[in-house]
């Protein structure tokens, strides 16, 4: 359950935090930001650590001269890019692949973001793997489907009270490992129940996407409560982009309109995973210059800027989570859930020595 970018690593300083904060708010804004100040290699270097490179490197395109901008930043941009089409690619034969086998998928994270500019590349968006969530009357259908195109995969480990098959492995041409998803997490209720039933059509035959509202949470609950960065004061400004282009009004547009942050706040449960929520948007509000919503400014002031300083230097993420790994064991051997993910997971020995080795 560790996060990626915990560890600690060389401190990029408050000065090229704050400016990659400021070039991740003038592209949003389409702004040309003032020249920096920070060196143009160490901006890079930290927006790519961060999964915020493209956005990024545009908008300090913007504020260089045109032969620096072309030497130091082009090659970033169009590695990108090319990246983000071949996953576009992938998802536009993913969707037909489903719809061919008369199933639908929801496209989940960096998937559905995809699938929301009906197939086009999202660049904004850097991603791993694509997880598409299935019924689970369709998932051997959907297995099927993704084999007869030739991916590959251990199917006999898939354990059917698990929440997703293990991951499928693209044939060539392909760029993306997929999971096929029953459900989004351990849990099988919470603020993500129901998710597939209120899914929203594409343009692409074959998947659906998560209202955005439902999208603000998947993100938190993964990021800040699965991958327990509340309790580490860790940030990845991914994280922040998605809430921002999930919150807004603008392009890339989210049916139905942005996420409504109270509406979403009250799907968690009162105490700590409420709480995760509220301060995660007290940081995005500081973030993004934008205001939080009334009365939880006060109250998650402080593990806000605790998150920014740690942004700053790495290691005192590194402290927070040193200090966070007892308590972790501790919450796993509580939990239900996870002794129930335990469980089910002794069924499965490969699942269950990766479960154990991420505690």
């Amino acid at each position: 359950m560790s996060a990626a970018g915990d560890s600690a690593g060389p401190a990029p300083g408050p000065l090229v935090v704050a400016e990659t904060l400021g070039l991740l708010r003038a592209w949003d804004a389409g702004e040309t930001p003032p020249p920096p100040r920070a060196r143009t290699l160490d901006l890079v270097g930290f927006a790519a650590a961060q999964g915020v490179a493209w956005p990024a490197c545009k908008a300090l395109s913007r504020a260089l001269p045109a032969p620096v901008a072309g030497l130091l930043l082009d090659p970033a941009i169009r590695s990108r890019e090319t990246t983000a089409a071949r996953f576009a690619a992938q998802v536009r034969d993913l969707a037909g692949l489903l719809a061919a086998a008369g199933l639908e998928a929801v496209a989940l994270k960096g998937a559905a973001a995809i699938a929301e500019a009906g197939g086009e590349p999202a660049p904004w968006r850097e991603m791993v793997d694509l997880d598409l969530l299935v019924a689970p009357a369709d998932l051997p259908r959907a297995v099927d489907a993704l084999r007869g195109a030739g991916y590959t995969g251990d199917a006999e480990a898939y354990v059917a009270t698990d929440y997703h098959f293990p991951a499928l492995f693209p044939p060539r041409g392909g760029i993306a490992t997929v999971e096929l998803h029953t459900r989004t997490g351990w849990s099988r209720g919470g603020p993500l129940k129901d998710l597939r039933a209120r899914a929203l059509p594409t343009r692409l035959p074959g998947l659906r996407i998560p209202t955005a509202e439902d999208r603000l949470v998947h993100l938190v609950h993964h990021a800040q409560i699965a991958d327990r960065r509340r309790q580490r004061r860790s940030l990845r400004l991914r994280d922040a982009l998605d809430w921002r282009l999930l919150t807004r009004d603008g392009a890339p547009p989210a049916p139905g309109g942005p996420a409504d942050v109270e509406a979403a706040a009250a799907r968690f449960a009162p105490g700590r995973p409420r709480k995760a929520f509220q301060s995660f948007a007290v940081l995005m509000a500081r973030i993004w210059e934008a205001p939080a919503p009334a009365g939880w400014e006060a109250r998650h002031a402080p593990w806000a800027e605790e998150v920014l300083d740690a942004l700053a230097d790495p290691a005192r993420a590194e402290r927070w989570r040193e200090a966070d790994r007892r308590r972790q064991l501790w919450d796993a051997l509580t939990s239900r859930e996870t002794l129930e993910h335990l469980a089910l997971g002794s069924l499965n020995p490969t699942r269950l020595r990766r479960f154990l080795r991420r505690i």
